[in-house]
């Protein structure tokens, strides 16, 4: 949850700001700002359709709702613009709730924007099996349900391009649902270099040039700092950056990608003895080589 609102958080900087050094030195105001347009654009824009959004408000500041019984102190509160809602949270308690390091924000957001969108329709709608879909999975581990219902605002299972259709009419079709429409952020997978699963066109090409990477169960982030960078385009070089939201980086990441050209000592460029990050990039930049600029390879 925490790399999609960062990859909001950047695709709202990647509009305000005027060049890429801007983008790259923001102060702590335009990313209080940018936080504010994340969140409102995962609630309303997105799992609200753009018609409603329901924030899920603790009966007290100092509540943690963490566990079924704290559950039940949580209060819906509807808004029904853009506007309004983006407004309300930069106010009291709304800002509280999702701004304070120490407070429950995760657990909010995802509360949130499953009343937004409605458990029948997470659970009987958007999931492949309305028996053991879930937003989390084991060991503690997001969902791609959960990381679907925040970028397309349904929690579908899957990440290929539309939908598919297994069996027969005669058995009764089995319909299994990916990604609706381009995003406004992307997604790549290790998953995918492993053949397990396809991520579609459509998320590896949204519209703002920032990807969530999901290496495993570790998830980060993958961004253009240049506007004019076109997202759908796999065959231009271009410089990314690399954050990881949970290691505490300081260092700034570079790497430079340029496809078509991967290091003689490669045959596939998803060896195992290459980085987990590479071998995402090349899902999208095929045969890329990618140059990290003199930071540590992250394996």
């Amino acid at each position: 949850m925490i790399a999609v609102v960062q990859a909001y958080v950047i695709r709202s900087l990647l509009e305000r700001c005027p060049s890429a050094e801007a983008l790259l030195n923001v102060d702590e105001k335009l990313r209080q700002e940018a936080l504010i347009d994340a969140i409102a654009e995962v609630l309303f824009r997105n799992v609200g359709d753009n018609k409603k959004a329901i924030v899920m408000v603790p009966s007290s500041s100092g509540a943690s709702v963490l566990n079924t019984s704290q559950l039940r102190c949580l209060q819906p509160a509807q808004f029904a613009s853009y506007e309004q809602l983006r407004h309300h949270l930069g106010q009291r308690p709304y800002r509280d709730i999702f701004f304070n390091p120490s407070g429950c924000g995760v657990p909010i957001l995802l509360y949130s924007m499953v009343w937004t969108r409605g458990v029948n329709n997470c659970r009987e709608n958007d999931f492949d099996d309305p028996k053991t879909g879930s937003m989390i999975g084991g060991h503690g581990y997001c969902t791609q349900e959960l990381v679907n219902l925040m970028a397309f605002g349904r929690a579908y299972s899957n990440v290929f391009d539309g939908t598919k259709r297994l069996g027969s009419a005669q058995d009764g079709w089995c319909v299994l649902q990916g990604a609706p429409r381009r995003p406004s952020i992307g997604f790549l997978s290790l998953f995918e270099a492993f053949k397990c699963i396809e991520v579609g066109g459509r998320y590896k090409g949204p519209t703002s040039p920032v990807w969530v990477i999901c290496a495993e169960s570790h998830y980060t982030v993958l961004f253009s700092a240049d506007p004019e960078t076109d997202p759908s385009d796999a065959n231009k070089a271009l410089e990314l950056y690399y954050f990881d939201q949970l290691a505490r980086q300081s260092d700034r990441i570079r790497l430079t990608v340029v496809p078509k050209t991967l290091p003689g000592h490669l045959t596939t460029g998803f060896e195992e003895t290459e980085s987990m990050i590479d071998r995402c990039i090349r899902t999208k930049w095929k045969d890329a080589s990618v140059d990290w600029n003199g930071s540590e390879v992250i394996l």
